[in-house]
C-alpha cells in the first residue's frame, strides 16, 4: 500500500539490508614454548583476533549486503557511525540499506552533526510542500528525513508538537556529492523520460515464486506507452514501501542515457527512484497488471495479482 503523509511524515519502517565482501584476519604473532625431542624450544605463530575485529569481520561477510558497484551497503547500522539510508533502484534483498561514510568523510559529517540543535520549534506544517532527496540520515537518537533545499526533518519529532525541522545545506551537499561520487545515487526527474528505445524488466519475488525472470521489451507501442505513463508520474510525499525491492524496470532512452525504476510488485502504481517515489497511474481507478502483462516472458505466478 502507498504511504502518503500531509504535513506530518508517517514513519516508513525500512527493512535495511546490507552487502557482502571478505575481510581478511589481522594477525597478531605469539610465541609458544614446545619441547623437541632434542629439547630445543620451537617458536609456534599464532593468528588471534580482538573481540572487536571479530565483531568488524562479522558485519562485513553478513550475506544480506549488498554490493553495489564498488560499494558496500549494509544490513546494519553502526552506532557510532553516522549512517545514510538509502534505496538504490536495483533488484534487491530489502527495501533500504545503510551507505556507512569512513575516514575523513565520517569525521567531517559527526563533527557537523554534532552542532546542530537537540530540540526542535513548534510544528508549522511547512514540510507538506517539500521534496524528499531519497536518502536519509541517522546519528544516535535523529533519523533525518533529508528534504531538498537543504532541511533535515526528524521523523522521531513527527506527530508531536516540537517538530524538528532546521535547514543545513552544507551537511545536503556535502552528502549528496559523496553519494553521486562513490554509488551514482543521483536523483531523476520522470518528466525527463523521453524516447525510451528498450526497457528491461528484472523481477524476483512473490509474483514470480521467487524465481528470478528478466525481459527486454523493444516494441515502439509499448514503449510509448511506457513513456506515457512515467513521465507524468506525481510525487508521493512519504515514499512506499510495495515491494519494490523485487522488480527494476530498466529504461534506455535515445540518449544513450538510462534510468532504472524500482517498480511496486503488489497493486499499487508506483515506482521509485533512489528513494523518490511516483505515482504513474494513468486513470484515477487503475493497478499495475496492465504494466506487468507487457511482459508475457515471465513466468508470473497465477493468482498472485
Amino acid at each position: 500500500m502507498i504511504k502518503k503523509v500531509t504535513g506530518v511524515f508517517l514513519i516508513i519502517v525500512c527493512v535495511l539490508a546490507l552487502a557482502g565482501c571478505d575481510a581478511g584476519n589481522v594477525q597478531v604473532n605469539t610465541t609458544d614454548e614446545n619441547h623437541t625431542e632434542d629439547g630445543s624450544n620451537e617458536t609456534v605463530e599464532k593468528d588471534t583476533e580482538s573481540k572487536s575485529q571479530t565483531e568488524q569481520k562479522s558485519i562485513i561477510e553478513n550475506s544480506d549486503n549488498l554490493i553495489y558497484g564498488e560499494t558496500t551497503l549494509y544490513r546494519q547500522v553502526e552506532m557510532d557511525k553516522v549512517c545514510i539510508c538509502v534505496e538504490p533502484s536495483v533488484l534487491r534483498d530489502y527495501l533500504s540499506y545503510y551507505y556507512i561514510p569512513e575516514d575523513q568523510d565520517q569525521e567531517w559529517i559527526q563533527e557537523f552533526m554534532d552542532t546542530l540543535p537537540s530540540e526542535g520549534k513548534p510544528y508549522t506544517g511547512m514540510t507538506k510542500d517539500m521534496k524528499e532527496t531519497g536518502w536519509k540520515i541517522i546519528w544516535q537518537d535523529k533519523f533525518f528525513l533529508v528534504l531538498k533545499g537543504g532541511y533535515l526533518y526528524d521523523l522521531n519529532s513527527s506527530g508531536t508538537d516540537m517538530e524538528y525541522l532546521i535547514e543545513a545545506p552544507k551537511l545536503c551537499d556535502y552528502i549528496q556529492i559523496m553519494l553521486q561520487e562513490n554509488m551514482d545515487y543521483d536523483p531523476f526527474e520522470p518528466a525527463d523520460i523521453d524516447n525510451i528505445v528498450s526497457a528491461k524488466l528484472d523481477v524476483c519475488g512473490y509474483l514470480t515464486g521467487n524465481e528470478f525472470y528478466s525481459q527486454t521489451i523493444t516494441d515502439e507501442e509499448t514503449l510509448n506507452k511506457f513513456e506515457e505513463w512515467f513521465s507524468n508520474a506525481e510525487y508521493i510525499l512519504g515514499g512506499a514501501d510495495c515491494g519494490n525491492q523485487n522488480a527494476c524496470l530498466e529504461l534506455t532512452l535515445e540518449s544513450g542515457e538510462k534510468v532504472c525504476l524500482s517498480i511496486a510488485t503488489d497493486s499499487c502504481p508506483n515506482f521509485g527512484i533512489n528513494g523518490i517515489y511516483y505515482d504513474y497511474r494513468p486513470t484515477s481507478v487503475w493497478d499495475n497488471r496492465e504494466f506487468f502483462d507487457c511482459f508475457d516472458e515471465i513466468g508470473w505466478e497465477e493468482g498472485n495479482f
